[in-house]
C-alpha cells in the first residue's frame, strides 16, 4: 500500500450480486445492499483482496456489495452527496486524518461505538476486543467513534543490518548516540542520511518528532493552538529546533538530496548510496525492487532526546459510514467481517502493511517497527493531532523546518520567525 505517492484515481465498479436473506442495523430503509466507495485503485494488492472479501461476504450473508474503487480521492468525491438525503456510498476506507477532518468533524461520521461491541462472525471476538487499547483515542472524538482501522504505519530510521551488523546489535538509544553513528558513516566516506528534499513533509517529519520528544503528547499541541505565540518561548522548542541544526552542521545528508525527484534518494539509500532513511513503514515496499535480495531491512525508533518522551507516530487506516448512509447496517455487518482474522491477516501477507490486530503477522521488515509498538510506548497523530492548521503546515511550518533542516537557517532564527509567522497567521486565522 503506496499511500504517499499520488497518481489519478482509477474508477472500477463490482456490482457483486447474490440473493438476500440477512438482517441490517440500519434502519427500515435498509435493504439487502450497500454501496462501498474504495480508497484503492483497482491495480493495487488490497483491491484484489477486497474483491475475494466482497464475494465471500454476500456468500456468506446474501447482502449484495456495490464494490467502487475510487481511488485516494474517495472522501472527496463523496462530500457533494453529503448535503440532503442521497448519500452516493453507505461504507469509505481511508487515513484518520481524513476520515476525521471530511466526515467526522463536519457531523457526516456516524458514530460506531457499539459496532465495537459486536461479535466478529467466525470468532468468539468482538471488533473491540482486536484493536488495540492504545488506538482508542486516535478512532475517538467528541465521545464518538468515527472510524474502525484495519491497518497502520508508524515511522522508524531503517538501514540494511547486512552492511551494518553493528547497528542491529546495539542500535542508537539517544540523538547524542544517532550522531555518532553519522559521524561513523562519514569518517568511512559514506553518507549518512538520505531524504527525498522535495518531498517536505519527509523533512519536517524529523522536526515534529524531535519536538514530540520534547513535548510529549498534547502538549506540542498547545504550543501550535496558543495564538497568542507564547509557547514558542519555551526552552523546549529551540532545543529541539537545534538537535535538528545539529544534522544540517553535520553535513551528514547524500549529495542531491534537495534537487532530486522523489523517489530518487530513497532509491539511492535501498542501492547503498547512503546509510540511513527516516520514513514510514511503507518505505520496505517502496524500495524493495530496487534494493535486491541481499538487503535486510531493519529499523529503530527516532532516539531520545533531554525531553525523555518515547510517543510513536501512528497513521492508521479503516472504515467509517456516513452519517446518513442508506443501508448502513449492511455496511457494519461487512466491517465486522472483515474484522475476522482470516481477512486482516491479508494485509501483512499480500502488502507488507501492520494490521491493527496483534494476532496476525508481522512482515519481517517491520518487525522492529512493531516490536516498538508493541512495547508499551504511547503513540500520537501527526502534528500533535491539532486539526485547522493545515494551511500553517504547508505554507510557514514545513518551508521553514526544510530551510532549518539544509543549514539555511539557525535553530534561533527558525524559532523566531516561527513564531512571528505563527501569530501573524492566527490572526488572519484565529
Amino acid at each position: 500500500m503506496n499511500l504517499p505517492q499520488k497518481g489519478a484515481a482509477a474508477l472500477a465498479l463490482a456490482a457483486l450480486v447474490l440473493g438476500a436473506s440477512a438482517c441490517g442495523g440500519g434502519g427500515a430503509s435498509d435493504v439487502e445492499e450497500f454501496t462501498f466507495w474504495s480508497m484503492f485503485k483497482q491495480d493495487e494488492p488490497r483491491a484484489k483482496m477486497l474483491g475475494e472479501l466482497a464475494t465471500a461476504f454476500t456468500k456468506d450473508t446474501g447482502i449484495k456489495v456495490n464494490l467502487v474503487f475510487q481511488g485516494r480521492e474517495n472522501l472527496k468525491k463523496l462530500q457533494p452527496t453529503l448535503v440532503g438525503g442521497n448519500v452516493a456510498a453507505d461504507l469509505v476506507d481511508g487515513s484518520q486524518a481524513n476520515l476525521l477532518n471530511l466526515l467526522q468533524v463536519t457531523g457526516n461520521a456516524k458514530d460506531l461505538s457499539g459496532l465495537l461491541k459486536d461479535k466478529i462472525p467466525g470468532e468468539d471476538k468482538t471488533v473491540g476486543d482486536v484493536i488495540p487499547d492504545v488506538y482508542e483515542q486516535v478512532i475517538a472524538d467528541a465521545g464518538k467513534t468515527y472510524m474502525i482501522p484495519t491497518s497502520l504505519h508508524t515511522w522508524q530510521i531503517y538501514y540494511n543490518a547486512a552492511k551494518l551488523p553493528e547497528v542491529a546489535a546495539n542500535p542508537p538509544k539517544t540523538f547524542e548516540e544517532l550522531l555518532a553513528l553519522f559521524d561513523k558513516s562519514k569518517a568511512a566516506g559514506r553518507a549518512a542520511l538520505a531524504a527525498d528534499g522535495d518531498i517536505q513533509g519527509y523533512v519536517g517529519k524529523w522536526l515534529y518528532q524531535a519536538l514530540m520528544r520534547e513535548f510529549g503528547p498534547g502538549n506540542l499541541a498547545k504550543v501550535l493552538t496558543d495564538q497568542s505565540g507564547a509557547g514558542f518561548d519555551d526552552p523546549k522548542f529551540l532545543k529541539a529546533a537545534t538537535y535538528i541544526e545539529s544534522l544540517a552542521k553535520g553535513q551528514y545528508l547524500i549529495d542531491g538530496w534537495d534537487a532530486s525527484k522523489f523517489p530518487a534518494i530513497q532509491q539511492k539509500w535501498a542501492q547503498g548510496q547512503a546509510d540511513f532513511l527516516f520514513i514510514g513503514t511503507y518505505g520496505p515496499s517502496e524500495t524493495a525492487e530496487v534494493a535486491g535480495p541481499g538487503f535486510k531491512y531493519r529499523s529503530f525508533p527516532f532516539p531520545k532526546t533531554e525531553g525523555g518522551f518515547t510517543s510513536e507516530e501512528v497513521s492508521l487506516f479503516g472504515f467509517a459510514v456516513p452519517a446518513k448512509a442508506r443501508h448502513a447496517g449492511n455496511a457494519e455487518k461487512f466491517v465486522e467481517y472483515f474484522m475476522n482474522k482470516k481477512w486482516l491477516e491479508r494485509i501483512p501477507a499480500d502488502e507488507k502493511v501492520l494490521s491493527i490486530r496483534t494476532d496476525t503477522s508481522t512482515p519481517v521488515e517491520l518487525s522492529d517497527a512493531k516490536a516498538t509498538l508493541d512495547s508499551g510506548v504511547p503513540v500520537h497523530l501527526q502534528m500533535d493531532g491539532v486539526r485547522g492548521m493545515d494551511d500553517w503546515n504547508v505554507k510557514i511550518f514545513l518551508p521553514m523546518a526544510k530551510d532549518l533542516f539544509s543549514g539555511k537557517i539557525t535553530a534561533g532564527d527558525f524559532v523566531a520567525k516561527l513564531k512571528t509567522d505563527t501569530v501573524d497567521w492566527w490572526k488572519v486565522n484565529g
